[in-house]
Formats: structure tokens, C-alpha cells, sequence
């Protein structure tokens, strides 16, 4: 008998789905009599009238500028959905603006000649939209120095911040006055603070420079950059920044308590912050590797290293480029990365002994973490802007690794400040940012692990088998803030490096996500930073998000591969915003028994929410979101097969709270058993809803641009043939291609 000829490996790519949507309009909720809450409506404005009363008496003391003062409006629990947001009783035209979400309501602005009438008008205001705000505002109050101060005493705040020579190190957040006049006093009041040495800039943040002239082949590690030092201070530069947004943020140092407490009660402070200081996310030890490098490694791609630097020597063939350092040899984390970039360029070499793929890389290297206890301040406002022009002078490398974080945990209600300049930054380059959730013995992910536009990383533990098994006790755990699901993904936490010792924390999870990240990048024809990260996400092995695992470990095959007995479409669409859009895509007759679906489901989504993020809108960081679903027509009904559920039949908080409402990611996989359907097609649906527009100038949805989402969807029966992908590759034809830019495909229709 003939030896079985074993079968071959089903490696059949993601498909590029080309097909254009079929766009309905959808017209929008508004407010009317029936948003009344009646019950509650003559407590309310009595309730209102004498808040506005009680800060009328007051309005001297209050904290103001040019005869403006901020408030706070807390929202009832049932009224926090964008539709009952109160604008029309906080109208310019009343006195007042709102300026940005805030807490579980708004931060209004609000003259102060005006709080009397505010208490009158609470009594005796008719109007059906002015009755809807009335009866869903809960209470106003003064935003005062525990709104600065985040609740804490001026000995905890100061205790908090680090130490400089001259003093303690803060940032600062100017107040964000929409009046020009207020903005003026602002100006004024931040330059007497700084004249009369109440307040002190820090250090000139050193940034780099590309030289004017081309630079030499072969010489660029030594010529491409230089470091400088910028002329202007960081606080005049701020002061510059407001007067042309009406928002600034800067590092200061503050010398003694007294003068903290000054600065937390000036009517130009909206938020007084510890400075956050940077440190690697582990550290460790190591010598040099057992092995060779590969001679391939010089086709393999980059991975930008943004660490303590490398100093190994055999890992010189695997540098692609070294930029000028941002932090000095002697204090630099070189140790930690070494073990980073070791695990980066080869780090399932360093752990055959677990499921891991041969995904060799090269590095770029960034030296710019210090020791954690070298005494060193590197603050975000010297990190991101040196970032911005590395980035800009490696256009060739599209994923960089940033296994760094802050020593403080992710404020549930606000973006840190490092997580939103990196976001900008990451959308700025076109680039994947890879970022590490943290280490014990903090209680959260750290900053900047809520960067919107990264693949943050946690870890997990392995099986004695290699493969994944229970979540890590060393990295930490979301949520991240604002309903982001981060971690996104885990890995292998626990692992060897450099030298041969087993390390454990999200740093290593994190280099052995980038290479990753890395290929996939290298593999797609038309690749792009949200595609990658979604690509991955949807190949993670849990069916639902969880808190200490994302998504779950890659999967065995490859992101930019069709799973075995399934096929993956992927595309990029253009939404506006209030639209719904349809794709139909044809049933695979795989997947009917009896004429009925039966199969699974995956559907993933990343929406790019910019320009439509504000790092001053607390909770509401994201002023778009995405609905989306798979999709089946019955009954002349659309029914979802898997998507989001009805935010419509259940209050906000438990939409923020089940569905991650507000997430930029959607993320749905199910099974399903016989579903009874009419027609031919299942359908895509989609729809990008915003809020809090008056953040960005914009008056109604229709003004705003269009948004890019990156779809990734998979349809299968599980078991491992071709019959789903051929039938699905046939049937589209002219409006499917490959995704990848090699690929050994056999079609048969």
C-alpha cells in the first residue's frame, strides 16, 4: 500500500472586499415634550433656582475671568445619552457655553452677572426643550480647587509629584475659556505666576533635528539627527498654544506648599497634575545570546525600539538604525532593552519550548527610557515631540514598540495626557504604536497603555504544553478609561531573554506582540495601522472581551490568513455620519443545512476616531462611535446574526457598561444554528453616531468629516476544507482580491 501523501496546509489569504455600501439616511432623535420627566420637573427647578441663587450670592469669591466663571451640571443617571445633553438652557445667548464633558455632566461657562436670571429662568422657563434640560439636570455647583486638585489636599498632591531641584514637578492645564477676553486674563494671570516665580518652567525639552543636508549612504545612524535644545520655554510656548486654541497644558515647578496652594485656587487652572514620570516597564539583567542570527534578517522588517537602548554587541547585525539618544548612556534602562529587542528580533528562539511562530526582525533603536531609579526626569513633553521627529526621519518602519509606562494608574474618567499626544503622534506617522499594560504592584494599566491608537499588550501565563493558559500575575489589568477595552491582546508573559534567565511582565508580552504586528504589516498590499491592529484582534482565541486577557493570544494561523473551513474579507470604508450603510455579500451554500445557516461569525471593526477625540472631555474622550452587525433579512426585518446590541432599550450607563458602547474597537463572534432567513445575502450594516460636537466647532452631525473604519469579517463552518472561501471567492468575483502581497491560492468554483 502507497504511504498517504499528507494533506496540504490550508493557507488560503484574506480576501479585500471592493464592493461599495448601500447608504440609507436615518434621521436622528431630538428633544420634545416627550423627554419631559415630569415627576421631577418642579423639584428640579426648585433645586436649580437655589443653586443658581446660592452661587449668585457668591459670585465675588468665585474663580473668574473677565467676568466668567466655570460650573459644573451633574446629569441624572438616566440622562447622561448625548440626546439630553442640556444646550439649549446653557446657550450663548443666555450667557453661558457648554465647554466639555465633565464627570457625569458638564463643565459650563458662564458669566457671572448672569447667575441671578439662571436662578429665575430654572422657575420660569416654558419652553418644551428648556423644561427637557431642567428636568434631567441634577445639580450645579462652582468648579472649584477640588476639581483642580482631583480631590486631593495640598500635602497629597505635593507628596505625589517628584522632586526637582527647584521644587516639585507639575502639569499644568490651562483653564479653557471659550471667551477671548477670558483667554486674555488667563494669559495675564499664568505670566504674573510665572513673573512673580510662583510657579517655574522645567528644564528646555531637548528635541531632535534632521540635518539640512542629504545625508551620506551608510552614515545615517551617525548623520541623520542631532539632538537640540529648543529656544523658547516651555511656558511661553504654552501661553502661544492657548491664546491659539484656548487650550495649553505644561510642565512647571511649583518650590514650596504655599505656592501650590495659590495655584489650585487661580480662576487660569483647570487641572494641577502630578508630573508623570517614564521608566521601563521591567527591569533585568542579561549577557550575551547562545545563537547566530540568521543570514535572511537583512529582508526582515523593523520594529521600532523605543526602550533603554541596545547595547549587545551580537545583536548589532539586527540594528536597521540607531537615532541620536535622548537619554544619556549612564542612566539609560540598557539592560531592559537588550531583553526587549532580544525577544523582538528572535524571541521564539529564546522559547522553542512555547507555540510561538519564527518571526524573525530587525530593530530601530530609540534610547530613550531611563532607569527607574536613576534619578532622572524624563517627563512626556520631552519624550513626544523627540518621538515625533524619529518617527518622521523612519518612514520605513511602521511598528514601534514602547514597553514604558508611568507610575500611576489609568484614571477610569480621563485619557492621560502621554496616551492622547501619542495617539496624535501614532496618527500623524501612520504608524502602529505596540505598548505594555504594566506591572505590579499597581492596581490598573498604566499610562500610556490608554492610547487610543496602540495595541496594548498584557500577559498571560503558558501551559506546560507551550500553548496560552491563565492570565499573568505580574501585568496589569484593564479597563482603560473613556470604555476603551484595553489590554487589546495578551502574551507570553513569562519568558527567557537575552542571557537565558526567565523575566515575567507585560514588557516581554509586548516584544513578542510587535514582530507580530510587524509581518502582518509586511504581508498586506495596502497596509495601514488600524487594518493590522484589527487583523489581530479578530485572530485572538477569545470568543469575548476580557478585562485581564483582551481579546486573547494570536491564534495558530496567521492574521493576514483565512482561518481552516472559513473565509476572511477585509475593507475600508469611508462613513458619514448618521447614515446607515449595507454590504451584501452572497451565502455560501457550505453554510445552509436544510436551507438554514448554520456556522459562525466573527465581525471586527476599528473606527478611527479622529478628529472627533478631546483630551479635555474626560469620560467622553471619543465624540464618535460605531454600530455594527452581521445581519440576515427575514420577515422584510433585518436581524442581526452578531453585532451590537439595542442601545435603545437600555440606559446609558449599562450600554457604556455590557456593550463598551463608546469603544473605537467592536468586536462580535457567535455561532449560529439553524437561522431561517429570506433572500440570498447576509448584509453588513454600520452606522457612526457623535456627540458633543460643540467640542469641535461643529453645530450639527452633518458638518462633520467623513470617518475611516477598517471592517474584518469571517464566515466559516469549522471544519477544515475550502468549500467557504472557494464558494465566497467565486461568487464575488471582479469585487474580491488577495489582501497579501504573495500568495499560493487555489480556487475552485
Amino acid at each position: 500500500m502507497a504511504d498517504e501523501q499528507p494533506r496540504r496546509p490550508i493557507l488560503n489569504p484574506v480576501l479585500r472586499f471592493t464592493k461599495d455600501p448601500r447608504p440609507e439616511g436615518i434621521t436622528g432623535r431630538s428633544k420634545s415634550r416627550t423627554g419631559i420627566r415630569f415627576e421631577r420637573l418642579d423639584d428640579q427647578r426648585n433645586a436649580l433656582g437655589d443653586a443658581f441663587a446660592n452661587l449668585s450670592r457668591r459670585r465675588e469669591a468665585l474663580p473668574s475671568a473677565a467676568g466668567r466663571t466655570m460650573i459644573y451640571a451633574s446629569m441624572f443617571s438616566d440622562s447622561r445619552a448625548t440626546t439630553w445633553t442640556p444646550t439649549d438652557i446653557f446657550h450663548a445667548n443666555r450667557g453661558a457655553s457648554i465647554i466639555a464633558p465633565y464627570r457625569s455632566g458638564y463643565l459650563i461657562e458662564i458669566e457671572t452677572k448672569r447667575l441671578a436670571f439662571y436662578s429665575n429662568l430654572m422657575m420660569a422657563a416654558d419652553d418644551d426643550r428648556d423644561m427637557v434640560d431642567i428636568s434631567r439636570v441634577e445639580d450645579v455647583r462652582a468648579y472649584d480647587v477640588n476639581d483642580v486638585s482631583h480631590g486631593y489636599s495640598v500635602d497629597q498632591l505635593w507628596d505625589l509629584a517628584p522632586e526637582t531641584p527647584e521644587g516639585r514637578a507639575f502639569t499644568l492645564w490651562f483653564m479653557p475659556y471659550r471667551s477671548n477676553d477670558s483667554v486674555e486674563v488667563v494669559l495675564q494671570e499664568i505670566a504674573r505666576l510665572r513673573n512673580e516665580q510662583v510657579l517655574g518652567s522645567l528644564p528646555q525639552a531637548p528635541l531632535l533635528q534632521l540635518p539640512a543636508l542629504p545625508v551620506a549612504p551608510g552614515d545615517e545612524a551617525n548623520q541623520r539627527q542631532r539632538l537640540v535644545t529648543t529656544l523658547t520655554d516651555r511656558i511661553a510656548f504654552a501661553l502661544r498654544d492657548y491664546r491659539a486654541r484656548h487650550r495649553a497644558k505644561v510642565g512647571v515647578t511649583v518650590r514650596d506648599k504655599d505656592h501650590l496652594a495659590s495655584i489650585l485656587g487661580s480662576a487660569a487652572v483647570f487641572r494641577l497634575d502630578p508630573l508623570p514620570v517614564i521608566t521601563s516597564t521591567s527591569p533585568g539583567q542579561g549577557t550575551e545570546p547562545p545563537r547566530p542570527l540568521p543570514s535572511s534578517l537583512a529582508a526582515m522588517p523593523i520594529v521600532g525600539v523605543v526602550d533603554g537602548g541596545l547595547t549587545a554587541a551580537s545583536y548589532g547585525a539586527a540594528e536597521a538604525w540607531k537615532a541620536q539618544p535622548l537619554v544619556p548612556a549612564g542612566v539609560a534602562d540598557a539592560a531592559h532593552g537588550n531583553m526587549v529587542s532580544s525577544l523582538i528580533v528572535q524571541g521564539h528562539d529564546w522559547n522553542n519550548n512555547l507555540q510561538l511562530p519564527p518571526l524573525y526582525c530587525r530593530v530601530g533603536t530609540v534610547q530613550a527610557v531611563p532607569r527607574a531609579n536613576a534619578g532622572y526626569l524624563l517627563d512626556p513633553d520631552s519624550l513626544v515631540p523627540y518621538l515625533d521627529i524619529v518617527m518622521g526621519g523612519h518612514p520605513e518602519t511602521k511598528v514601534w514598540n514602547l514597553s514604558l509606562n508611568q507610575r500611576t494608574d489609568c484614571d477610569l474618567n480621563s485619557v492621560s495626557a502621554l496616551g492622547h499626544d501619542l495617539a496624535v503622534l501614532a496618527r500623524k506617522h501612520n504608524v502602529l504604536l505596540v505598548i505594555s499594560t504594566g506591572n505590579q504592584p499597581s492596581g490598573r494599566i498604566q499610562p500610556p497603555a490608554d492610547c487610543e491608537a496602540a495595541l496594548t499588550v498584557g500577559g498571560r501565563l503558558h501551559r506546560p504544553d507551550g500553548t496560552p493558559g491563565a492570565k499573568c500575575p505580574v501585568s496589569l489589568s484593564g479597563p482603560g478609561p473613556a470604555s476603551m477595552l484595553k489590554p487589546e491582546t495578551v502574551h507570553y508573559s513569562h519568558v527567557r531573554t537575552i542571557g537565558g534567565s526567565v523575566s515575567a511582565g507585560s514588557s516581554f508580552s509586548t516584544a513578542l506582540t510587535s514582530p507580530l504586528a510587524a509581518h502582518t504589516m509586511a504581508a498586506l498590499r495596502e497596509p495601514s495601522p488600524d487594518l493590522v491592529k484589527a487583523l489581530i484582534l479578530h485572530n485572538a482565541d477569545n470568543p469575548k472581551y476580557d478585562v485581564a486577557l483582551g481579546f486573547g493570544s494570536p491564534g495558530v494561523s496567521m492574521p493576514w490568513n483565512s482561518p481552516p473551513g472559513g473565509v476572511t474579507l477585509q475593507w475600508t470604508a469611508s462613513l458619514k455620519t448618521g447614515a446607515a450603510y449595507y454590504w451584501e455579500l452572497p451565502i455560501p451554500a457550505a453554510l445552509l443545512t436544510g436551507g438554514k445557516l448554520n456556522g459562525y461569525g466573527k465581525l471586527t471593526a476599528v473606527l478611527d476616531p479622529h478628529p472627533l477625540v478631546s483630551e479635555i472631555a474626560g469620560p467622553n474622550y471619543f465624540s464618535a462611535r460605531l454600530a455594527t452587525a452581521l445581519q440576515v433579512e427575514r420577515g422584510g426585518k433585518n436581524h442581526n446574526l452578531l453585532g451590537s446590541l439595542d442601545t435603545k432599550k437600555i440606559t446609558e450607563e449599562e450600554a457604556r457598561e455590557i456593550d463598551h458602547k463608546w469603544s473605537p474597537i467592536r468586536h462580535h463572534h457567535k455561532r449560529f444554528y439553524g437561522v431561517s432567513f429570506d433572500g440570498d445575502n447576509l448584509l453588513v450594516y454600520a452606522r457612526i453616531y457623535t456627540r458633543d460636537l460643540y467640542l469641535y466647532g461643529y453645530d450639527n452631525p452633518d458638518e462633520t468629516p467623513e470617518m475611516s473604519v477598517n471592517f474584518v469579517l469571517t464566515i466559516g463552518t469549522g471544519q477544515e476544507n475550502d468549500a467557504v472561501f472557494n464558494q465566497m471567492h467565486s461568487s464575488l468575483g471582479a469585487f474580491v482580491e488577495n489582501s497579501t502581497i504573495e500568495s499560493d491560492i487555489e480556487v475552485n468554483a
